[in-house]
């Protein structure tokens, strides 16, 4: 398997961002469930 730096640099390029999407996401659903509690408990589903 190359190393990150030996591949081409679109490949590359494509891999950070494919990499900035996957933390996005990660960071969304880590947020996501204290944003929801925190609408809950001020009563905005009710």
């Amino acid at each position: 398997m190359p190393r990150m730096e030996e591949l081409d640099p679109e490949l590359q390029k494509k891999a950070h961002r494919a990499q900035l999407i996957l933390y996005g996401v990660m960071i969304f659903l880590g947020v996501l469930p204290f944003v929801l509690l925190w609408l809950k408990n001020r009563g905005v589903f009710n």
